[in-house]
Formats: structure tokens, sequence, C-alpha cells
């Protein structure tokens, strides 16, 4: 399944599967002192189940899962 972007998300990006079962969203975490954007990925109760550094690997991670 492809992820679509949802419009108006303010601020960061923000991707839904076609079936709603993951969100992707882009926020930025402090890591080893160092503020970074990252990619939170959530399932459709919007507990948070992975996080990854590039947008292209959380889509492909979660695209068959």
């Amino acid at each position: 399944m492809n992820f679509k972007k949802v419009k108006n998300a303010f601020m960061f990006s923000k991707y839904v599967r076609e079936d709603g079962k993951y969100t992707i969203e882009s926020v930025d975490r402090r890591i080893n002192g160092t503020l970074k954007n990252v990619f939170e990925v959530s399932d459709e109760t919007g507990k948070v189940i992975d996080t990854l550094a590039r947008l292209k690997d959380a889509k492909e991670k979660y695209k068959e899962a």
C-alpha cells in the first residue's frame, strides 16, 4: 500500500497509509544533544511503534506490513 501526504498538516510532514493502519510524521528529536528531524511511525491507535531517520526507509518498511 502507498502513503498519501496529509494536506494542511501544521509545520511538519504527515503521511497516512491508504488503509489508515499506519501514520508517518516528521518530528524534531534531541539525539545525543543535537536536534534532528526524524520520522515516527504510529499505528491506528496513535501509539508510536518505530522511529526512523529517513522518510524513504519508513515508507518502504511499512508499505507491506
